[in-house]
């Protein structure tokens, strides 16, 4: 398993081969061509390169195979799992893994930086949504379209990287703008934290679907251009380096709490009652807990949290029935 000292090494380190194809593109083409191609990367319907940059075919040619560790059955079982939990995970997804990404206060920054997440949050939300169930529905494996909507994604990240190193605003003391030890952190808000708010929440996750649900994120991660080398083998080591990134990355920070204020703004907005929007505000802060609901500004509402209990064991039940 990586140490604490070697994550300061992956710090450093973006996606060399994905931001060599955004400097080919802007060679190439120059950087309004760049800023043209952005809403085709973010869109996870539209997956022909057929009238895009022949450039991006070859980098897809060469990027269009599985790690040694990918694993059928695994996949299988934590697709699955994600269908039969779609509702709770979506929930936990924009209460518990996104602000538990903007507790890592320099990588936030980039975020806050690019202004996509800060000044149209719905619109970022409908996005991660729907990578999410285009990387978890089993069908984009078998056809193997999954190759195309993670390399949009790479490359969305390096264009962002891009920007973000030439608006003369960023500090290399942050470390690389959505470094690998950043990149690592959002698969395990993703994976390992996804599993523990099912726990959070009431339901009894068994081990088979925890491990095959970090395997296969393990395996999005690679695609997505994270390094093998420092992704957790089991989902007891993904909780040690989910430990290790919060003690080196998790701090207050105005990046971290704007961000999360413009989450809950947004989550509010769903709800149909007041009473409903507190509810979901109490379930980030009692996901999060009281020391990280704190650090990114959640504030408490007049939910007591023994109807919250209430209510969470009752979802559990009901769900178990229907």
């Amino acid at each position: 398993m990586i140490s604490k000292e070697e994550l300061s090494k992956y710090r450093t380190l973006g996606d060399k081969e994905a931001d060599g194809i955004i400097d080919q593109i802007i060679e190439q083409y120059g950087i309004a061509s760049l800023r043209q191609l952005m809403p085709f990367l973010s869109d996870y319907q539209n997956l022909s390169l057929e009238n895009q940059f022949p450039i991006l075919q070859t980098f897809l040619s060469e990027n269009a195979s599985l790690p040694n560790f990918y694993d059928k059955k695994k996949l299988i079982r934590a697709t699955d799992f994600y269908r039969e939990n779609q509702q709770n995970i979506g929930l936990i997804l924009g209460l518990y893994s996104l602000p538990y990404c903007y507790l890592g206060a320099d990588g936030a920054r980039v975020l806050y930086m690019s202004e996509r997440i800060k000044n149209d949050t719905y619109k970022r939300l409908t996005e991660t949504g729907n990578f999410l169930k285009a990387v978890m529905n089993y069908d984009n494996w078998q056809s193997e379209r999954i190759f195309i909507i993670c390399l949009k994604v790479r490359l969305l990240h390096a264009t962002i990287r891009y920007f973000t190193l030439h608006s003369k605003q960023w500090n290399m003391d942050w470390g690389y703008p959505i470094n690998q030890e950043d990149m690592l952190g959002t698969n395990l808000a993703f994976s390992l934290v996804v599993l523990r708010g099912m726990e959070k929440l009431g339901y009894s996750v068994d081990k088979s679907y925890e491990d095959a649900y970090i395997n296969t994120w393990n395996v999005i991660g690679f695609l997505l251009g994270v390094k093998k080398e420092i992704l957790p083998e089991s989902y007891l080591e993904a909780v040690k380096i989910d430990r290790l990134v919060a003690e080196r990355q998790f701090k207050e920070s105005l990046e971290g709490q704007q961000l999360t204020a413009s989450l809950m703004q947004v989550v509010r907005s769903f709800a149909p009652s007041e009473i409903t929007a507190n509810l979901l505000q109490s379930q980030s802060r009692m996901l999060l807990g009281e020391k990280y609901a704190k650090m990114l500004g959640i504030t408490e509402t007049n939910i007591p949290n023994t109807l919250l209990k209430v209510y969470n064991t009752t979802s559990v039940l009901m769900s178990k029935i229907f």
